[in-house]
């Protein structure tokens, strides 16, 4: 608009301009008089100049793909991550053919479940400590493919705090639905009429928790907001397994001790590389500091129930 209100007042000036060279041509004439005839010039106001529309950024979505952004991964564990959900939670379990073309690498993951309490998956989910999924993550370190799928969810990620832009396409896609007998159904509702007693709900099995080495922590700063390790203090139950994902550049390692006092010696996971991760499985209560033996102001805490 600023572009177009320029130009419309050079627009005004020049035509001011040619009636001012105009009306001292008319004086000139009538003092000098007769004059000879002088080739015509023409003399063309210039066009409002238009500012050019700027570039979209973004690339077009493709022809019968979507687009989806990623949001902050509310899974406990995971508050580091970014989480793009494709297919949403649901009682039917959906299979078919992915296709991807993201802005960055990303992570493929399904969701299975809720799960029962007798089932203890190697990898799990869980926005809340009590509904839980089990995890499918792949990692196929790159940011275009394809990938057979089957789950309750369907969703893509990063270790990252950044968003991504991921475009997909859902090919061949099936849903499920989750088989019901109502005999069993029937044959509970009877039992728990009849108890007297109430029934305690068994305590989920072992959970597997994720804590994040982010980027930029091999250089001092981050333990001014105590975000070194993220999160910094996790709260776990026994025989409960914490896994430390390395998304920095830089080699770090997880070992139990402190700065001051240096190695506990309860767990030590050497040097753990950019992408790499390491995990151990904390059997007994109680609080267990860590700290990162190269860049000694990275510090954590376990506490164990």
């Amino acid at each position: 608009m600023a572009g177009i209100d320029k130009a419309a007042i050079g627009f005004s000036i020049a035509i001011v301009a040619i009636g001012v060279a105009f009306a001292m041509y008319g004086d000139a004439a009538q003092n000098a008089g007769p004059s000879v005839s002088a080739p015509a010039v023409t003399s063309t106001a210039p066009e409002p100049v238009m500012d050019e529309p700027k570039a979209d950024p973004e690339k077009p979505t493709k022809v019968g793909w979507e687009r989806a952004t990623s949001v902050q991964d509310p899974g406990m564990g995971h508050e580091s991550h970014q989480l793009a959900v494709l297919l949403a939670p649901s009682e039917n379990i959906y299979s078919g053919t992915l296709l991807y073309d993201a802005s960055e690498n990303i992570q493929l993951v399904t969701l299975r479940g809720p799960i029962g309490a007798d089932e203890k998956p190697a990898k799990t989910w869980t926005p809340d400590g009590e509904t839980i999924f089990e995890l499918t993550f792949v990692d196929p370190k790159n940011t275009k493919g394809e990938w057979e799928f089957s789950g309750n969810a369907l969703a893509v990620h990063t270790m990252y705090t950044n968003t991504f832009v991921v475009d997909y396409k859902i090919l061949d896609l099936t849903e499920t639905e989750a088989m019901m007998e109502e005999k069993t159904v029937e044959l509970e509702e009877e039992v728990s009429m009849e108890e007297t007693t109430p029934v305690m709900e068994e305590p989920a099995g072992p959970m597997t928790h994720t804590v994040d080495m982010p980027v930029g922590t091999s250089v001092p700063g981050c333990e001014e907001t105590n975000k070194c390790y993220i999160p910094a203090n996790i709260s776990i139950n026994a025989g409960d397994t914490v896994e430390w994902i390395n998304s920095d550049t830089a080699a770090h390692t997880v070992t139990g001790g402190s700065p001051a006092e240096g190695p506990s010696g309860v767990f030590d996971s050497s040097l753990v590389m950019g992408a790499a991760s390491y995990s151990f499985t904390f059997e007994d209560a109680g609080n267990y500091d860590y700290f990162c033996m190269v860049h000694p102001w990275m510090v954590g805490t376990v506490t164990v129930n």
